[in-house]
């Protein structure tokens, strides 16, 4: 007889999975972005490595239109990762975390209810009123510094902005065409490689022919395989198995976690402001998730 309780424990597990590896993205790529590589390169090697896998799964799916694909990789693709690799070489992951994962729900609900008429409830309006406390509390930490490190700062903090609102955008895009992960995991890779590989090839700066191996291999696999393809299937999975609310409530913990382990594994510490602001979006998309219809 089967394990009533097997689904369940088979989604938490998942659920884990995919946290570690959305807080890893974070570390991983600052990290890089402290190395040799520069944010083109890697933004290469999350389009390759991802376009090959793509091609693998390419029979097992039907691509939508190409109007479709073609705004799947100017927000989900090459508008995300060219703005979100660049702000990782100019602000601490700390700022990544209340930016990326931390501002997506306010910048998706804005851009969807100036766009699509959405206007969220007042439980909803709260929730995100405590996650743009902490996009504040953020940049007032980024004015702290030296005038120099401000200037370098703040465009890492606008960067990252950039590419959450981007992803905000691809997100809505999805809800607009929808279609399996999977499908749209292909489309917005193989889209993106098409258009931005060349472009890098003869235009970009380019440092891959300095970079070790291992910084090579560490961000091909981690951007290419982990993020792009392993996230997603293990994402949907718990989805599933758990329902959107539970794990978008775990999914929440993300910024923290990982402004948190970036202290000891990058050296990077936290000031209060910053966490003070990773409180505030924390708490917020907690409140999000638990009123989301």
């Amino acid at each position: 007889m089967d394990n009533p309780t097997g689904p369940t424990r088979a989604g938490w597990i998942a659920v884990i999975a995919t946290i570690c590896i959305w807080t890893g993205f974070i570390l991983v790529t600052r990290h890089g972005g402290k190395g040799v590589l520069t944010g083109w390169d890697v933004t290469a090697l999350r389009f390759g490595v991802g376009a090959l896998i793509a091609v693998f799964f390419l029979p097992r799916v039907t691509l939508p239109p190409l109007k479709v694909i073609a705004l799947f990789s100017l927000f989900g693709g090459i508008g995300y990762a060219t703005a979100v690799y660049a702000g990782f070489r100019l602000a601490p992951a700390a700022h990544a975390s209340v930016l990326l994962p931390g501002a997506l729900p306010f910048e998706t609900a804005v851009i969807a209810w100036l766009w699509l008429g959405m206007k969220p409830s007042r439980p909803q309006r709260i929730a995100l009123s405590l996650v743009l406390v902490g996009i504040l509390l953020t940049a007032a930490d980024t004015f702290t510094q030296g005038p120099r490190m401000t200037g370098l700062q703040l465009l890492g903090d606008l960067l990252f902005l950039t590419g959450s609102s981007s992803w905000a955008v691809f997100s809505l895009l999805l809800r607009l065409h929808p279609m399996p992960p999977l499908t749209a995991t292909v489309a917005t890779t193989l889209g993106s490689a098409v258009v931005y590989l060349p472009i890098w090839w003869l235009f970009l700066p380019s440092t891959m022919d300095q970079a070790p191996l291992a910084e090579i291999a560490m961000q091909a696999v981690y951007q290419g395989v982990l993020v792009v393809f392993v996230a997603m299937i293990l994402y949907t999975y718990a989805v599933r198995q758990l329902g959107p609310q539970t794990v978008a409530l775990l999914m929440a913990f993300v910024p923290g976690l990982s402004a948190l382990a970036a202290v000891p594994l990058l050296g990077e510490p936290l000031s209060l402001l910053t966490l003070a602001g990773l409180g505030a979006v924390t708490l917020g998309a907690v409140l999000g998730a638990r009123v989301a219809r």
